[in-house]
């Protein structure tokens, strides 16, 4: 039990040090899913299911055997990661050589190997985010004690998640708009060219930027970009 908590101990510190800015969103979730088997040492796979796509997916996994696994589940609609996810509540099978509830998931995980499961649920600030997958080749490999401490690991792995996706979120919508305004400033560059060259107005030089732009298929940015830069070199 000691030697439990203190693996829990060292799982949750390792989280809370970790800064989401360091990695990929990516490399945030593969140190989640590893740091899960610290935590939990009896797991011998482990899986975090997200939305992908708008749909419910393996979004990473320590085993390529996961995928295979979790196929069943996404194709029924039915298995217990997705019941994580969708009620907020853990799941358990600790056989699955046994028959009972998500049965084809039950057979795809015994098929490879995996004998006993348990799915947590990644609750964030705004509600579930997605469901933490162990998988353990033992028939019963999670006590009442190792629910527990998946559940006090899970929690911190939402959050640590939760910002990892802010976090790149933020800097994507940040990047988007930085690009935006380089593009229009570029097109108002264009648009003085025009004006210069053909003696139009401002909202004439932008229609000609559009119907060309349409005639010849391109972006109104890169065609913007193609007469700023005609202009440096001819200049």
């Amino acid at each position: 039990m000691t030697e439990n908590l203190s693996l829990l101990q060292e799982a949750l510190l390792a989280l809370t040090r970790y800064f989401v800015g360091d990695d990929t969103l990516g490399q945030s979730l593969h140190r989640v899913a590893d740091l899960t088997m610290t935590a939990l040492p009896q797991t011998d796979h482990v899986g975090i299911t997200l939305m992908v796509d708008g749909r419910p997916g393996t979004a990473v996994f320590t085993h390529p055997e996961v995928p295979e696994i979790d196929r069943a589940q996404y194709r029924t609609g039915e298995g217990p990661c997705l019941d994580a996810f969708r009620t907020g509540e853990p799941f358990q099978i600790k056989s699955t050589l046994e028959p009972g509830r998500w049965q084809e998931f039950r057979d795809s995980a015994a098929r490879h190997g995996v004998l006993s499961t348990l799915s947590m649920p990644l609750i964030a600030t705004q509600g579930s985010i997605g469901a933490l997958n162990l998988y353990a080749e033992t028939i019963d490999a999670y006590g009442d004690a190792d629910v527990a401490t998946a559940s006090t690991f899970a929690a911190q792995a939402a959050f640590v998640l939760a910002n990892a996706q802010a976090y790149w979120d933020a800097r994507d919508l940040s990047e988007n708009l930085q690009q935006a305004m380089v593009s229009r400033a570029t097109i108002e560059q264009a648009k003085g060219i025009i004006i210069a060259t053909s003696g139009c107005s401002a909202e004439e030089a932008m229609k000609l930027l559009i119907e060309q732009s349409q005639h010849e298929n391109v972006k109104v940015r890169d065609l913007a970009a193609e007469i700023v830069a005609n202009a440096v070199r001819g200049g």
